[in-house]
């Protein structure tokens, strides 16, 4: 007969949730995800107090929590479908969007309110009215035109085989030599890449 094993808080039962008594409100995750919020808009991320240089937070950042770029931005998220727009920042591996954020909730970051964007750590988001941010220039950040962006997309879409991304985009009116470049500087960050471009 298995013996019953005690329970880990010295118990035998299970552990008892947290009541709202008890300093947390375990009653759903929407409960949840809004003291998050609230700890975001009133500058203190984690519900502690910040020490770094945090000031009040200014801006969009004051009053909705910050989502993060739509993946058609990060580099190793693009697909050959995402659609190429007129400017388009590629986010390259290893750029701490999430860090910049959470600076950015916590007031750490700079609202110009001039050009409704924040800039923090150097570099410069904007933010959509639902929240999401967009990120515009900076290190780690870079801006391809409608016709380099395309040519990113295939390169991924065809696993980084110049020739054949050449023949898929050749009849493509919008596309010139000129925008390979660029292209072929970012898709050297991609996951995908091997070398020879």
């Amino acid at each position: 007969m298995a013996k019953p094993r005690n329970h880990p808080s010295g118990g035998d039962g299970p552990a008892r949730r947290p009541s709202a008594a008890d300093g947390g409100d375990a009653r759903s995750v929407a409960a949840a995800h809004e003291q998050i919020g609230e700890a975001s808009r009133s500058g203190r991320a984690g519900g502690g107090s910040s020490s770094t240089g945090a000031g009040q937070v200014q801006g969009p950042a004051a009053t909705i929590p910050l989502r993060p770029p739509n993946s058609r931005h990060n580099l190793d998220s693009i697909r050959p479908k995402n659609p190429a727009k007129d400017r388009n920042t590629v986010v390259l591996p290893g750029t701490d969007v999430a860090g910049d954020l959470a600076d950015i909730s916590a007031g750490r970051g700079t609202w110009r309110p001039e050009v409704n964007r924040y800039e923090v750590n150097g570099r410069t988001y904007a933010v959509e009215a639902s929240g999401t941010v967009f990120p515009v220039s900076g290190p780690g950040l870079v801006n391809l035109s409608r016709s380099e962006y395309k040519v990113l997309r295939q390169l991924i879409g065809s696993d980084g085989d110049i020739g054949a991304a050449r023949e898929a985009l050749r009849r493509d009116p919008s596309v010139g030599d000129a925008d390979w470049r660029p292209a072929l500087d970012v898709f050297r960050h991609h996951k995908s890449y091997k070398g020879g471009a």
